[in-house]
């Protein structure tokens, strides 16, 4: 497995950032083909069986938009809608990706160098990415320089015929609304994004692990803070395993949880669905009493109890 260079434990613990236009989870992409993605494209508009994924966000003369899909149909609008595409539409944004030459944009378009400033990430206004049969492109448009019209003209395009769903979407009233959605089956499994950092010191030394949910799939991380994390290793998770985190997840009634507990081990937990979110910490703080806040307490270690079988 690969060891990377480990990041500081709370940019770790954070995952907002996969549904934000500046700063989103799609990571740089190498080149792609340009004809191999074009033919791909246009195989999959004429097969509804071959599963894409598309993700546009963008601000145009209608304010921020963002919408998200996922292999299958269903599809994020605005970080708080579900929507659910039907094949005639997901067919629809393909052709329109092929006839807006797509496969040739460039990756990056605008930009600019500002003196003393290079480390700072350039904002950007409008991005798109399609993965399909093991490809990948972005496009992205950065504030500054070069203005790319297609892109921006595209990514309205896209938008505009996702948008046109959104009205017949499942939006959540909060939290436990979202839960409950997601175990009546309501909501697809791939809204639910949830991250739980597990770590124990011994000897001297913390090490422990990640365990992450997104998209339908699970994965697994071992981590030791300012040493190394391993690369994470994804699977579509087990039906069963999942309607018993659903199960456990609504018996924690995590929205009336306190964002601190107390813990002898080092833990962030952290869950998203559809722009409700909840993020505990618990480790030693000084300042809890280990007693305080038992039924609260309980629950929330009961979470990790079963957040552990999951990771084991």
């Amino acid at each position: 497995m690969r060891i990377m260079r480990l990041l500081p434990v709370l940019a770790l613990c954070v995952f907002t950032y996969s549904i934000s236009v500046a700063e989103s989870d799609i990571s740089p992409t190498p080149p792609v083909d340009a004809e191999q993605l074009d033919s791909t494209l246009k195989r999959a508009s004429s097969d509804p069986g071959v599963p894409f994924q598309l993700q546009v966000n963008c601000i145009d003369q209608k304010g921020i938009r963002s919408m998200k899909l996922f292999a299958g149909g269903a599809a994020i609008w605005n970080r708080r809608t579900q929507i659910m595409l039907p094949a005639k539409t997901r067919s629809a944004l393909l052709e329109t990706l092929i006839s807006h030459r797509f496969s040739s944009f460039e990756a990056r378009y605008g930009g600019s160098e500002r003196p003393g400033k290079t480390g700072a990430a350039a904002r950007m206004t409008c991005r798109i990415h399609v993965e399909i049969e093991g490809l990948k492109k972005s496009s992205v448009q950065q504030a500054g320089g070069e203005q790319s019209a297609p892109l921006s003209g595209l990514a309205t395009s896209l938008l505009d015929q996702v948008e046109e769903h959104a009205v017949s979407g499942i939006t959540p009233d909060s939290l436990q609304d979202a839960l409950e959605k997601l175990h009546s089956g309501q909501l697809a499994p791939q809204v639910l994004q949830m991250r739980f950092v597990d770590l124990s010191e011994k000897d001297g030394r913390t090490t422990g692990s990640i365990l992450q949910i997104s998209g339908g799939e699970i994965s697994h991380q071992a981590y030791s803070p300012g040493n190394s994390v391993t690369s994470p290793e994804w699977s579509p998770i087990n039906p069963d395993q999942y309607q018993r985190l659903l199960a456990q997840l609504q018996s924690v009634q995590l929205e009336i949880l306190p964002g601190n507990l107390w813990s002898q081990d080092q833990l962030d937990f952290e869950i998203q669905v559809l722009g409700h979110k909840k993020l505990v910490i618990a480790k030693p703080f000084k300042r809890l009493d280990p007693g305080a806040e038992k039924a609260a307490q309980q629950r929330f270690n009961s979470l990790v109890r079963f957040l552990r079988t999951l990771n084991g």
